[in-house]
């Protein structure tokens, strides 16, 4: 009886497991346009499940009619290359942080102006955006602009749906009361949509809440520490 209840278990358990990654453990093919001259770099966790560190990127080109382009992209240890234009028309050099926000094995860019961040996914070997359920680029507000949001979390707010996720986050002062609003982002391959939210009070300007909700973070990784930035 307790070897069948053993079998039991673990049968169960492996049904609700996450699916495995789709990749072969050989990585993505080589090939694409590598990261132009002069763009920083920086290594980042395995993108593509072949067991080794990839580079995230951030540079800039001339186009042909001389104008100048920002790029965002990765580079796998395989060699295989894959960048996207970023539109923005903020003077701020670009930064970038390479996540994995529900800990389910897909892997997000985030890619902040300064104004605004950028959302990317890194799935079939490629950077490709993320979009809301209207088909539009997602994004994130960092100063409050549209009343939206002042940065970006990872946190879990409990049901309807449990683990932790991306978030949205806006402080705020009212009154000498400091809040944070938290907004849940549920991630779906490049499908981006609203979730759950919630608000919490802080005591000062200086609470953790208060600190996190204006810069990107998502668990022990933080853009300033642990992303890459344009030169």
């Amino acid at each position: 009886m307790r070897r069948v209840l053993l079998v039991v278990t673990l049968l169960v358990a492996a049904l609700s497991a996450p699916p495995a990654p789709s990749l072969a453990a050989t990585g993505c093919a080589p090939g694409g346009a590598p990261p132009p001259a002069g763009a920083g770099t920086r290594k980042v966790g395995d993108l593509d499940w072949d067991g080794q560190q990839d580079t995230l990127w951030l540079g800039q080109f001339r186009d042909g009619s001389g104008r100048t382009n920002r790029i965002a992209g990765v580079t796998t240890a395989s060699g295989a290359n894959s960048g996207v234009q970023v539109a923005s028309a903020s003077p701020i050099p670009l930064s970038a942080l390479a996540i994995d926000a529900q800990q389910d094995g897909q892997h997000q860019i985030v890619v902040s102006d300064g104004r605004s961040a950028h959302l990317y996914v890194f799935a079939d070997c490629r950077l490709q955006a993320a979009a809301d359920n209207q088909g539009a680029p997602f994004s994130f507000d960092l100063q409050n602009l549209r009343d939206n949001g002042t940065g970006i979390g990872c946190s879990d707010l409990g049901p309807p749906s449990t683990g932790r996720h991306l978030v949205g986050l806006r402080a705020s002062n009212q009154d000498g009361q400091w809040t944070v609003r938290r907004t849940e982002i549920v991630l779906n391959g490049t499908l981006a949509t609203i979730g759950t939210s919630d608000t919490v009070t802080a005591t000062s300007a200086q609470d953790p809440a208060v600190v996190s909700a204006q810069t990107i973070s998502c668990g022990d990784l933080t853009i300033s520490k642990d992303g890459v930035q344009q030169p």
